[in-house]
């Protein structure tokens, strides 16, 4: 049986700045620090909502404890997290958009950083600060805030900057749209793709503002065959435009992403003849990753001689 729906929230503004919007799913352990990141930011002009999924592990009351402090919760069944992302952007009425998940939290004065960020520069559309990981298996990375500068950056990781420390204006949102529900796990980075190849312009700063958590059952730790294949996916669906756009330099950036792709197949294949094999096989499909650290510190790897997790 699902949970019945109930819906609250009492901190209603006028005009709010900002709208960050939250999705939930089953995550009491961590929703009460997500909620209280957001309200601590001191602020007056933050508006906070909340779309959780039909929660039955505690989160609704957690919900109801913060019902002064949000303008909206709902709790119902739904599609998922990017129809969840969908949802919040309807209700959202903040000239600036932020996505901050229930097990991540934004860092104290997150705010105020994106606000100055924004006010120095009136054009940029996209705002975003560094951040960085937190949890089991996070390895304690670290993420300064990158400006794109064309979609190729984006598609291929080129200016690579976690989700939390992305902020978009309404009128790229307006100009953008929603977000593909028929991405459970690569929705952001095709969006983030979609925002690159309106023209949107960005402006970054260096400090981080938000801290993404790795735990043992967050999407990026279960399920990164299933991103891997809708980031394939997302690839596939908007190469051709970034290719028209962009030509050689987009040329450069795919064979750059395939082989570091390539080069985590061969060091997770461990110290035998097969990793072997696979190295030698990016080397010779993707030559210009020889002289890089990676192809050295994948040497490294499958000598035994450096230890090292995967990339989250």
């Amino acid at each position: 049986m699902s949970a019945p729906r109930v819906e609250g929230g009492s901190a209603r503004l006028p005009h709010p700045r900002f709208s960050i919007v939250t999705a939930s799913f089953n995550q009491a352990e961590f929703l009460r620090e997500t909620l209280r990141s957001v309200r601590d930011q001191g602020r007056t002009d933050v508006e906070h909502l909340v779309l959780d999924g039909g929660s039955t592990d505690g989160s609704v009351e957690i919900l109801r404890e913060h019902e002064v402090s949000l303008a909206y919760w709902v709790s119902a069944p739904d599609a998922g997290q990017p129809a969840a992302w969908n949802e919040g952007l309807r209700r959202a009425r903040g000239d600036i958009l932020g996505f901050i998940n229930s097990d991540d939290v934004l860092e104290p004065g997150a705010l105020d950083e994106i606000a100055r960020l924004a006010d120095a520069d009136p054009s940029a559309d996209w705002l975003i600060g560094g951040t960085k990981y937190f949890g089991e298996g996070s390895g304690n990375l670290s993420y300064p805030g990158l400006a794109p500068k064309r979609a190729s950056d984006v598609l291929y990781f080129e200016t690579y900057t976690p989700q939390p420390g992305q902020f978009l204006r309404r009128r790229l949102v307006e100009r953008v749209g929603e977000f593909d529900e028929s991405l459970p796990f690569a929705f952001d980075l095709e969006y983030f793709v979609r925002c690159a190849l309106s023209g949107a312009r960005a402006a970054a700063t260096s400090r981080v503002v938000a801290a993404f958590r790795f735990h043992g059952e967050s999407k990026t730790m279960v399920s990164r065959d299933r991103q891997l294949t809708e980031t394939r996916m997302v690839e596939e669906r908007w190469w051709p435009h970034v290719l028209r756009r962009e030509g050689v330099r987009a040329r450069y950036a795919r064979q750059r992403f395939h082989g570091r792709l390539a080069l985590g197949e061969a060091r997770a294949a461990g110290h035998g003849i097969a990793a072997w094999r696979l190295l030698a096989q990016a080397a010779f499909d993707y030559p210009t990753m020889i002289p890089t650290r990676a192809f050295g510190g994948t040497v490294q790897r499958i000598l035994g001689l450096r230890r090292g997790r995967s990339e989250p």
